[in-house]
C-alpha cells in the first residue's frame, strides 16, 4: 500500500502534468516519495481527528513518553514528575516511521536509476516491474533505518543535531495528545 498508491498517484501526476518522467528517475522517484509522506501523514490526521477511540489512544500514547521521559531521568514515577515532561520521544515508532519514508525516499531516487530498465511498452506494466524490483531493498532500508534512528536518539537529543529528529517529532505532534493525571 505505501508503495504501490504512492508510485501509482506520481504516474498519474506525471501523466496529467505530460513531465515525461521515466519510472525510475530521480525525479520521478522524488514525487513518489513525496507522496508517500502525504499518504502517511494524512492517514494518522484523519484517524486523529475522525475517530474518538484513536484520540485516547493517542493520549495513552502521550503517557506512555511521558512516563519513559521519566523513568530516564531517574525520577520517581508519580504522576506530578510525568506530567511535566514532553509527549515527544526520540525512539518513537511514529519517527521511525517517517524516517523509514525519508530514508526510502532518498534510496529509491539515487538507484532507481541503477535497477534493470525492464520496459514492456505499457505504464502500468512497467510500473509494476518496477514496484517489484524495489521490495527486496525494503528490509534493507528498514534496518538501516533503524540503526539511524538509534544514532539520532542517542546522539541527537540535544543541540543543534536534535533538528535531525523534527520530521520525527513533527509526526508525533499528531500521534501523540497530551494525557489526562489518570492516563498518566
Amino acid at each position: 500500500f505505501l508503495i504501490a498508491l504512492p508510485q501509482t498517484a506520481a504516474t498519474n501526476v506525471n501523466r496529467w502534468l505530460h513531465l515525461k518522467l521515466d519510472v525510475q528517475s530521480p525525479g520521478f522517484q522524488a514525487m513518489t516519495g513525496t507522496f508517500k509522506l502525504t499518504i502517511v501523514v494524512g492517514y494518522l490526521l484523519l484517524v486523529r481527528n475522525v475517530f474518538a477511540d484513536i484520540r485516547r489512544v493517542f493520549q495513552y500514547h502521550g503517557a506512555e513518553h511521558k512516563t519513559i521521559s521519566t523513568y530516564e531521568a531517574n525520577e520517581a514515577l508519580t504522576v506530578e514528575n510525568a506530567r511535566a515532561k514532553t509527549t515527544l520521544h526520540p525512539r518513537c515508532g511514529t519517527t521511525f516511521l517517517v524516517m523509514v519514508a525519508l530514508v526510502s525516499i532518498l534510496v529509491f531516487t539515487a538507484v532507481g536509476g541503477f535497477l534493470p530498465k525492464i520496459q514492456t511498452g505499457n505504464t502500468v506494466l512497467d510500473n509494476v516491474v518496477f514496484f517489484l524490483e524495489k521490495l527486496p531493498f525494503l528490509p534493507l532500508i528498514a534496518a538501516v533505518t533503524f540503526e539511524i534512528r538509534r544514532l539520532f536518539a542517542k546522539y541527537c537529543t540535544t543541540g543543534p543535531l536534535r533538528a535531525l529528529l523534527w520530521p520525527g517529532f513533527l509526526c508525533q505532534k499528531i500521534t501523540t495528545i497530551e494525557p489526562n493525571d489518570d492516563q498518566l
